[in-house]
């Protein structure tokens, strides 16, 4: 497929998305949830915490604030940027004391939780630089997602893990600390020692070819960052 038409298609999957994405966030200056994109839980009050993995949906519009083209409306369009920051600062409210993060209930210090939403933090502050108003206190606590990210494992869903390395190595970035590269080079090299001989990455002991996808694009992600470094 040509290029264009592959990043168009995946750009109109967007663009026709946002209107639902938009009404996940609590876009209220005056709620204590303002930033929340858990509308379980500010709106509907069906859980008793606001799950942090939904907060990833803040790459999506730092990535929709800056596709300069005459038919995306959320290009460099100041509110956009506003609910990116607003969002970035309520995911902080949101971090355990020991770094981590919470998927469905308090203290369960989720490995996919941490992994996948420092990923879509650090990669939100490394497109967007100087835009993000708060930046030096998101990151702090993206080295703290990082230290308890270096200190802990998945062992049975290895795309956890290979989010897990670009997120560490997206933290490097952002801080210059070469123990989150290390740590990125270490957790890859055990991924990629669990390959099967096949070439697929077990999901609890098993192939799923929707996980090994994005076990894919995580390691492509980090590839084309490392590659000649």
């Amino acid at each position: 497929m040509n290029e264009n038409i592959s990043k168009e298609i995946y750009f109109l999957e967007v663009k026709e998305a946002m209107p639902r994405i938009l009404n996940l966030l609590n876009r209220n200056p005056s709620s204590q949830d303002y930033g929340s994109f858990d509308r379980d839980y500010w709106n509907y009050n069906s859980f008793d915490i606001s799950n942090a993995r939904k907060q990833e949906a803040i790459l999506t519009l730092a990535l929709i604030y800056l596709i300069n083209r005459n038919n995306n409306p959320y290009y460099n369009k100041d509110q956009i940027l506003e609910w990116v920051n607003v969002a970035l600062e309520y995911t902080k409210k949101l971090q355990n004391k020991n770094g981590s993060f919470n998927e469905m209930y308090p203290n369960e210090y989720s490995f996919v939780g941490t992994a996948f939403v420092s990923y879509a933090v650090s990669e939100t502050l490394l497109l967007l630089k100087n835009k993000i108003k708060k930046r030096n206190v998101i990151i702090n606590y993206l080295k703290k997602s990082g230290d308890w990210l270096l200190n802990n494992d998945e062992k049975m869903a290895l795309n956890q893990n290979a989010g897990s390395i670009i997120a560490l190595y997206n933290i490097y970035l952002l801080t210059n600390n070469s123990k989150y590269k290390n740590g990125a080079k270490d957790k890859l090299r055990e991924l990629l020692s669990k390959q099967n001989k096949d070439g697929w990455f077990a999901e609890y002991d098993g192939a799923d070819i929707g996980y090994l996808s994005l076990c894919i694009d995580y390691l492509a992600k980090y590839h084309k960052k490392t590659e000649n470094r």
